[in-house]
């Protein structure tokens, strides 16, 4: 009872620093006495914050000026260019690796496990950025990024190679990650896409320039010298923004709201060790130096103990490693069965699925019913903001993927392009997304809300979509640039709406929860992609393989041409085209059999729009306050001293559903179908 008494004494005092509106939402909100019992289940909407969170908000204060922040995000958009630059160039060079170790078929494998070790990290690097600060786990991304390219490079066999190739996927996934939540510590939920662009916008210099870069590094070197170079580039570059970090950090810790957060952990641990206060006294009250020495040893061996405790349950590593595991599982076989040959019979297939199961069922319990303090809280999971985000983000990968999946062979084969064009037609889609995201964070730093800016992103997918049906659909083996032609616009398009679908719904996602898990449901959202982008990948790869060899034949027979050459054309496309010039009933035949495809993949992904639309309308529409999340929205996070009262402040809600949704409120009066 006294500390139920306690408990509510310290939720009026917190009350009392609230705005009026922010009362009136918390009234009646219990509260907890420790984020670390925070359970999935628990009914409370307050926690305690992390001292890890409030010491961040305490860094990212000391960007006092502007210019810190310009210069904050120039070194973040180096690096990222770098970053992506150096995954072009490695995703060029690992044909080139396989092919010197004459297992060229097993190329698609290591991209397998580049898409899963890069997904299955991104919620442990969140939640261990959480915990023990963004620069240590920065510093061991890099590490392992570094580790990977000089293992790639001096590989002497494909497993070798691949062994690298986790390392690389690792740091790469971490920097990326730390990078995105770097920015959104450092920017209001007002101005956070805009800041976020600095990512995407290396795409615009890339789209144009990866291929020169590749063909001068291909000519005049061996493509492990070409690995060992990103190496040696990418950490001096990345290392600017760790330097810069590290001068935030030294500025920090001379202030005292640093030093008042260091006291508060300090009696927080001593507090709950009574180990740890037995000896704390022996230390203060030892007199001599053997004493002090002795007292200091057990002292700092107590607290690796409780790093090594903090690091299990705070981290939730199992959680991690479970998640991780079942993405692994779901991830391989859906990619791996979607290649160039029918394997979904194969017991290398089916029992990964199965397993999935089993271990995504240990998670959930593992999650709900024994740790401490779970990745996600139930009470977070269920907002159908953060929900509803994930899935935006996972049907947006499936449905963009379907078309790009073959998108090379299609226009090499089918269209009767270039190599440069068939390459810079799909970038297409990342080129305009890097141009649309910039001008969307502008936009929505004036209007403040999402959700408008999302559904335009439906919008403009749907449109897209229907153009591949069209263009892809509809190729008569004849008219190849008319058909060129319009891919091109329709991957436009694309672009444009994945920069609403993806980027601003991040934003909409994190406004959903305080600073606490805005980094794991980042992470979870970024997640998503790749899990959208393996089932595409199987669904495209299905289609095709089941199909495409029959739909050659018949198109051949049709035009009157031998269809025993089916089998060539089918196995070994670019060999074909080479004996089968533009416009010779042969390969109208095969560019005729594509489109059919094409179509079909198409249309699955104009349906899939509408699942995307439900979801895009379940998600909030919060107006984005001049602060890091809507639990400091009284105070303007972007003026430094709020800022330090904002690190000071040491508890948050956990979700916030108190949005005024006008759209949503507007389709309720044509069909009430019924309350959030």
């Amino acid at each position: 009872m006294a500390d139920q008494r306690t408990a509510s004494q310290e939720a009026n005092t917190l009350n009392t620093q609230e705005s009026a509106e922010e009362k009136a939402q918390s009234l009646n909100h219990k509260e907890v006495n420790d984020s670390s019992s925070v359970s999935s289940d628990a009914p409370s909407e307050v926690v305690i914050k992390s001292f890890g969170i409030r010491r961040v908000e305490l860094i990212m204060a000391q960007m006092t000026r502007p210019w810190h922040k310009v210069l904050f995000c120039f070194f973040i958009f180096l690096g990222m260019f770098i970053i992506s630059v150096d995954n072009s160039a490695v995703a060029v060079f690992v044909g080139y690796a396989t092919n010197s170790y004459k297992q060229h078929s097993l190329m698609s494998t290591i991209g397998v496990i580049r898409g899963v070790a890069a997904g299955a990290s991104m919620p442990f690097y969140a939640r261990a950025a959480d915990n023990f600060g963004r620069l240590p786990l920065y510093m061991f991304a890099l590490i392992f990024k570094l580790i990977g390219l000089v293992v790639q490079a001096h590989a002497t066999d494909i497993q070798k190679y691949g062994a690298g190739t986790v390392f690389y996927a690792l740091g790469n996934s971490g920097l990326a990650v730390l990078w995105q939540l770097s920015l959104s510590d450092a920017t209001t939920l007002k101005y956070r896409v805009l800041a976020v662009a600095c990512m995407s916008m290396p795409q615009i210099i890339n789209t144009w320039a990866i291929g020169d870069i590749n063909d001068e590094i291909l000519t005049h070197h061996t493509w492990a010298w070409g690995i060992a170079l990103w190496a040696y580039v990418s950490s001096l570059v990345c290392l600017l923004y760790a330097v810069m970090y590290l001068v935030l950090i030294l500025k920090a810790r001379r202030t005292d709201a640093w030093k008042q957060i260091n006291q508060e952990e300090h009696a927080s641990f001593i507090e709950g060790s009574p180990r740890a206060e037995r000896y704390h006294l022996e230390l203060s009250t030892s007199d001599s130096v053997i004493g002090k020495l002795k007292g200091y040893a057990k002292w700092y061996c107590l607290r690796g103990l409780d790093n090594l405790h903090a690091f299990f349950w705070k981290v939730d590593f199992v959680g991690c490693l479970l998640l991780a595991v079942s993405l692994g599982l779901l991830l391989v076989p859906l990619t791996l069965a979607g290649g160039m040959s029918t394997k979904w019979r194969q017991a290398s297939i089916i029992v990964p699925l199965v397993m999935t199961i089993v271990a995504l069922a240990v998670f959930i319990i593992w999650e709900t019913k024994i740790t401490k303090r779970p990745l996600l809280p139930w009470k977070v999971m269920k907002d159908r903001g953060i929900w509803a985000g994930f899935l935006v983000g996972l049907f947006t990968c499936f449905i963009y993927g379907m078309p790009n999946d073959y998108a090379y062979p299609v226009m090499l084969v089918g269209m009767n392009a270039t190599i440069t064009v068939a390459t810079r037609t799909p970038a297409l889609k990342g080129f305009t997304e890097a141009i649309a995201i910039p001008i969307f964070g502008l936009a929505i730093s004036r209007i403040r809300r999402t959700k408008a800016i999302i559904l335009f992103g439906v919008v403009l997918i749907f449109l897209s979509s229907g153009l591949f049906v069209h263009f892809r659909g509809s190729n008569d083996g004849i008219r190849d640039k008319y058909f060129r032609d319009g891919v091109a616009i329709s991957m436009c398009f694309l672009g444009v709406a994945n920069a609403c679908l993806l980027r601003v719904a991040a934003a909409s996602i994190q406004s959903c929860t305080n600073h606490e898990y805005m980094g794991v449901v980042t992470a979870i959202f970024s997640m998503s992609y790749t899990i959208g982008l393996a089932i595409s990948n199987s669904v495209s790869g299905a289609i095709w393989t089941q199909q495409m060899y029959q739909t050659i034949a018949r198109k051949m027979t049709e035009l009157g041409v031998d269809p025993t050459l089916a089998m060539n054309a089918y196995a070994e496309p670019y060999t074909f085209i080479m004996t089968n010039p533009w416009g010779t009933p042969a390969r109208r035949a095969v560019s005729m059999a594509y489109a059919e495809i094409q179509r079909k993949l198409s249309i699955v992904g104009v349906c899939l729009c509408v699942v995307l639309l439900v979801c895009v309308l379940l998600l909030r529409d919060h107006v984005l306050p001049e602060s890091q999340n809507l639990g400091d929205a009284d105070m303007k996070t972007s003026d430094p001293e709020q800022a330090k009262e904002a690190a000071i402040r040491n508890k948050s809600r956990v979700v916030f559903t108190d949005d005024k949704d006008y759209i949503l409120i507007y389709l309720r009066k044509l069909w009430p179908f019924g309350k959030k």
